[in-house]
């Protein structure tokens, strides 16, 4: 299975992309829309993005994604006491929104349950 993560914390991107790779799932990175984009029409059968929503334009590419991909299912993180944003991202189609804290031990579980 391919998953799609976008995140600008290197420390963080890198312990979820292993996290997911230890289970034999390809990861594919991209940080800002666009680059999603061409990494999504190159890959098709990508089935899960897990985006952080801080940083370099989460909500534009969880919009664009929902938009374009409706099939792709998402994790979506940011900080535990941003509300609004976590809200937001409901409201855009994130099936699954959690907080930066538990992103890195429970990524894994998540994204099974989005597939399984």
């Amino acid at each position: 299975m391919k998953v799609l993560l976008s995140d600008s914390n290197l420390i963080t991107s890198s312990k979820v992309s292993s996290l997911l790779k230890s289970q034999g799932w390809e990861v594919l990175t991209a940080s800002r829309w666009g680059k999603a984009k061409e990494v999504l029409d190159s890959n098709p059968d990508v089935k899960v993005a897990v985006i952080n929503l801080e940083g370099f334009g989460g909500l534009e590419l969880l919009e664009n994604l929902k938009k374009e991909r409706p099939d792709v299912k998402v994790v979506a993180y940011c900080g535990h006491k941003n509300v609004q944003l976590q809200a937001r991202a409901k409201e855009l189609g994130a099936e699954t929104v959690v907080s930066n804290s538990v992103i890195v031990s429970s990524v894994v579980e998540l994204v099974k349950n989005l597939t399984s």
